[in-house]
C-alpha cells in the first residue's frame, strides 16, 4: 500500500510518498517541498494574493502527478494556520479540489500538534523519556509534550515566522530596540503555556519544522563543521543558537542567504526565527535541542496506517524504533532467515563475557547488536565487497532513531565484520575519537567471531564461555551436531580481537586443543 501526505503550510507545502511495511510502519520513497510562503501574503494582505494561490496550486499539482506516478493508495492533505486565517482560503482549497480532485482538510493547531507527536515518536526514540517537542511553522508554533505511549499535552501558538517578519521588521535587519520588543512579544505569548509544558518534567526538547532544522545546521556550519548528512538526533547547544541569532538579527537578507545553511527562501524571516527559537528554550529552561526531521506529514501517515491496520495502534507504547527501523532495512536488503539472529546473539554472549577487559557501554552493546543484524544487508547488492555494500545502505538507508554518528559507526562495523582490519588512514575511522576507534575496534572483532561461528548458517553453536587470563582470552563454544565449519570460520577470525584486547585469543570446541592467534 502507498499514501501520500501533503502538507500545506505557511511557509511551504510539503508531500512525502509512503510506502507501508509488514511491521505497521512506512518508508518513505519519495518526497518533495516548494516554499509556496501563503503565509507571508496572509499575514502582510490578510488574505493569500493570486499570486500565492497560483504557486500553491500549481505546486500541488505538481505533487499530485507524482503521486499517480507512484501509484499510491490514497493522498491525504491537510491545511494549517494561513490557509485557515486567510479571508480567502476556503477559494483556495476548492480552487484545489477542483483542479487536482485532492480535498484538503483545515485541521487546527491542537491537530497539527498531535500530528507532529505521532511522527516525533517514530523518529526519536522516547522509550522511559519525556519530550518537549517544538514546530516553529510559518503562522504558528506548537509545543507537545509526550513520551512512547502517550501525549500529554498540545499547545499551539500564534508565533510564526512569517507572522512575526509581518509585525516586526518586514525582512529588515532589527536594531537592539526591535529585538528586545520582539523577545517580549515571544515571551507575553509563550510564556504561561511553556510554564504549563514545565510541570510535566520533560527529559529533552526536539525541534522538528524547517526553521528549526535550517537554524541548526547553520549554527553548526559556523563553527566550521562538515554538512550533515541528516539532521534527525543531532543536538545543537542553546549557546551555538545564540551566536547564530546575534550575526542575523543584525545582517540584511541578502547577507543571510550568504551564510552557509540559510538558504535564499528563508533569507528574509530566518533572523526571527532565530530570536524565536532561543527565547522559546530559554522558556523551557533548555540548553539544548535535538532536531527531527519528521513532521506532521509522517504523523498523517501513520494515522492513516493505524486507522486500515486491523489492530488500532494510536496511543499505545512504541516499540523500540530503532529496532523496528533496522529490522525493516534488513528485510528490505533480503535479510530473512536465522543467520542475522544467531549472529547477534553469539557477539552479545561474547560481547558480555568478555566485558571486564573491554569495559564498554550498554549503549554499545546495543550498537553491536544491530551491527550484527545488519552486517550482510550489503549482499543485497552482491556478495564480492559485500562489507563496503552494507556500510553504504546502512549511511544512506533511512534509519530512524540512529543520529549521523550512529550510523556512521554501524556502517564501521558491517564494514570491518569481514576482510580488512581498522585503519586510521581510512577516512571514517580515522575521524573518530581514540576511544571510539578502540570500541570500533573491539565491537568488529567481536562480530568477526560471531560470524565465523554461523558459518554454514545452520545454527549449530548454541553457546559459548570465555575463560580470561594475564595472557589469553579462551573461548570454549558448545554445539550440536558437525560445527567443524564453524570452528574454523571463527578461528580464521579471531586476529582482530586479539589485536584489539591486546591479548592471546584462543578458540576451542569443548576440551579439544585450539590453535593460538596472537595479537
Amino acid at each position: 500500500m502507498k499514501i501520500a501526505a501533503i502538507d500545506i503550510g505557511s511557509n511551504s507545502i510539503h508531500m512525502i510518498v509512503a510506502e507501508a511495511t509488514a511491521s505497521g510502519s512506512f518508508e518513505v520513497i519519495d518526497r518533495e517541498k516548494e516554499m509556496v510562503f501563503l503565509g507571508k501574503s496572509v499575514f502582510d494582505h490578510g488574505r493569500l494574493t493570486d499570486e500565492a494561490i497560483a504557486k500553491g496550486l500549481a505546486a500541488i499539482g505538481k505533487f499530485n502527478k507524482l503521486a499517480q506516478r507512484h501509484g499510491v493508495t490514497d493522498i491525504r492533505a491537510v491545511a494549517t494556520s494561513a490557509t485557515r486565517e486567510a479571508e480567502n482560503g476556503g477559494e483556495f482549497l476548492y480552487s484545489v479540489a477542483e483542479t487536482t480532485g485532492i480535498v484538503p482538510q483545515v485541521i487546527s493547531g491542537n491537530e497539527e500538534a498531535r500530528y507532529i507527536y505521532l511522527s516525533t515518536r517514530n523518529a526519536i526514540d522516547l522509550r522511559e523519556r519525556r519530550a518537549l517537542v517544538i514546530d516553529i511553522g510559518g503562522g504558528s508554533v506548537e509545543a507537545v509534550v509526550g513520551d512512547a505511549r502517550e501525549m500529554l499535552e498540545g499547545l499551539s501558538l500564534k508565533l510564526g515566522v512569517q507572522r512575526l517578519r509581518a509585525k516586526f521588521g518586514k525582512g529588515e535587519a532589527l536594531s537592539k530596540k526591535q529585538r528586545k520588543e520582539l523577545e517580549e512579544h515571544i515571551r507575553a505569548a509563550a510564556e504561561k503555556p511553556f510554564k504549563k509544558a514545565r510541570e510535566h518534567k520533560f527529559d529533552l526538547v526536539v525541534g522538528t519544522s524547517g526553521t528549526i532544522l535550517a537554524l541548526g545546521q547553520a549554527a553548526h556550519l559556523l563553527s566550521g563543521a562538515e554538512p550533515w548528512t541528516s539532521s534527525t538526533n543531532q543536538v545543537v547547544e542553546l549557546s551555538a543558537l545564540r551566536a547564530l541569532c546575534d550575526t542575523l538579527i543584525s545582517a540584511t537578507a541578502a547577507e543571510r542567504a550568504a551564510l552557509p545553511g540559510v538558504d535564499q527562501a528563508r533569507a528574509d524571516s530566518i533572523h526571527v526565527g532565530a530570536v524565536l527559537l532561543t527565547v522559546l528554550l530559554e522558556l523551557a529552561k533548555a540548553d539544548r535541542i535535538t532536531l527531527c526531521e519528521a513532521a506532521l506529514r509522517e504523523g498523517l501517515v501513520l494515522e492513516y496506517l493505524e486507522q486500515k491496520a486491523d489492530r488500532i495502534r494510536s496511543y499505545e507504547i512504541v516499540p523500540d524504533i530503532r529496532s523496528q527501523s533496522v529490522r525493516e532495512l534488513a528485510e528490505r536488503c533480503g535479510q530473512r532467515g536465522p543467520h542475522p539472529d544467531r549472529v547477534a546473539k553469539l557477539a552479545l554472549d561474547l560481547y558480555d563475557a568478555l566485558l571486564p577487559l573491554h569495559g564498554l557501554s550498554d549503549a554499545d552493546r546495543r550498537l553491536l547488536e544491530f551491527g550484527a543484524i545488519l552486517h550482510d544487508v550489503g549482499q543485497h547488492i552482491g556478495y564480492e565487497k559485500h562489507e563496503h555494500h552494507a556500510a553504504y545502505i546502512i549511511r544512506h538507508g533511512d534509519l530512524r532513531g540512529f543520529s549521523d554518528l550512529e550510523r556512521g559507526e554501524l556502517a564501521l562495523l558491517a564494514r570491518y565484520h569481514r576482510k580488512a582490519r581498522p585503519r586510521r588512514k581510512d577516512p571514517e575511522f580515522g575521524a573518530l575519537t581514540p576511544q571510539r576507534r578502540r570500541a570500533i575496534s573491539i565491537m568488529a572483532g567481536i562480530l568477526r567471531v560471531a560470524d565465523g561461528l554461523d558459518r554454514s548458517h545452520h545454527q549449530l553453536v548454541e553457546g559459548l564461555r570465555v575463560e580470561i587470563s594475564d595472557e589469553r582470552v579462551r573461548i570454549v563454544v558448545q554445539t550440536t551436531g558437525d560445527a567443524e565449519l564453524e570452528v574454523w570460520g571463527a578461528r580464521r577470525k579471531l586476529k582482530l580481537l586479539a589485536r584489539a584486547l591486546k591479548r592471546a585469543v584462543v578458540l576451542d570446541l569443548d576440551l579439544n586443543a585450539a590453535t593460538e592467534l596472537s595479537a
